[in-house]
């Protein structure tokens, strides 16, 4: 009986132990799980909050760009009335290395540029005419300020950039020659792939493509085809492959219009050598060396984007919170 009761009460004490056992186990496993869960909300709280802002995103000569720098420049061109960065945020970055390119690589380059300057297109920009007396600018500037919720510091940022941008152009636009060759172009859109093929087979046959749109019913006068004339470098360059080496009287194939719902013919009714540049040309000549120049200074600069699709994201809701404010 008595080595029944120890027996017994062995069993008791190694059960009541295995139970402390498990319960110590358990306790340690919860107290594991919460600090887990602990760690993974500090670091989403500094992934968040902490790191976006200060992530590194691109680069462009001595300037470092953060995920912040980003979103504050997506957030200042949707509410100076650019909506892209809504949809593309990346359309921010090649706007803001853009200015940034302006200012290290082109204003060195010119003559300096002074805050009198700045102000003088800011006063333009708000509407202002005449002489710019203090008062009213200050006051104009604040307004503005108050009605876009951008900061001064912005404003005039974007502002220097475009003051060099402006003199840039009109240094390109100067150095355009008074002649050159051109192309009067012929144009007719349908949205109808057979009657595209049947202005090329009557243009084949002498007509102009003007008289072939009327012949098939697409227009009723023919120079409703008229689509201008055009140094051929600066078409546009959706098209400009297929058009820059036809001779007179040529025309394309048929071109799938720009938006991809209906079609295009192209016909080259003039082609000169020496014809004078009209403003509407010398401005699209300067505009094209615009964009090749800057693009060569985004080069030189080093230019460099790293955005991630997490910091696109970041970027993205910080600018639909803006937007909704």
């Amino acid at each position: 009986m008595a080595g029944n009761r120890q027996s017994g009460a062995f069993h008791r004490r190694e059960q009541e132990e295995r139970e402390a056992r498990t319960r110590r186990l358990m306790t340690f496993g919860i107290g594991g799980v919460l600090a887990l869960v602990a760690v993974i909300v500090a670091v989403g709280v500094v992934w968040s909050v902490i790191l976006p802002p200060r992530a590194e995103v691109g680069v462009v000569g001595t300037r470092t760009l953060t995920a912040g720098d980003l979103a504050d420049h997506a957030i200042f061109m949707y509410r100076t009335g650019d909506t892209r960065p809504l949809g593309d945020p990346t359309t921010a970055m090649d706007d803001l290395i853009l200015k940034e390119a302006l200012l290290q690589s082109i204003a060195p380059e010119l003559e300096p540029i002074t805050d009198a300057d700045v102000r003088a297109l800011l006063a333009v920009r708000l509407g202002i005419e005449g002489e710019v007396e203090d008062e009213l600018y200050a006051s104009s500037l604040a307004a503005y300020l108050r009605q876009t919720e951008i900061t001064r510091a912005e404003v005039e940022y974007a502002g220097r950039a475009l003051v060099v941008e402006e003199r840039l152009r009109e240094q390109l636009e100067e150095a355009v020659p008074e002649t050159g060759e051109m192309i009067f172009v012929l144009r007719v859109a349908t949205a109808d792939r057979t009657r595209a093929e049947a202005l090329i087979e009557r243009v084949a046959a002498g007509e102009s493509l003007g008289e072939a749109a009327v012949a098939i019913g697409i227009y009723t006068e023919a120079p409703q085809a008229d689509f201008g004339r055009w140094a051929p470098e600066v078409f546009p360059e959706r098209v400009r492959a297929e058009l820059i080496d036809l001779e007179a009287g040529e025309v394309t194939g048929v071109l799938d219009d720009e938006a991809r719902v209906g079609f295009e013919v192209y016909q080259v009714s003039i082609r000169t050598t020496e014809e004078p540049y009209d403003e509407a040309n010398r401005e699209r000549l300067a505009a094209e060396r615009f964009v090749e120049i800057m693009a060569e200074r985004r080069e030189q600069l080093g230019a460099t984007v790293t955005l991630s699709e997490s910091e696109r994201t970041w970027v993205l809701n910080r600018l639909s919170r803006a937007v909704r404010r």
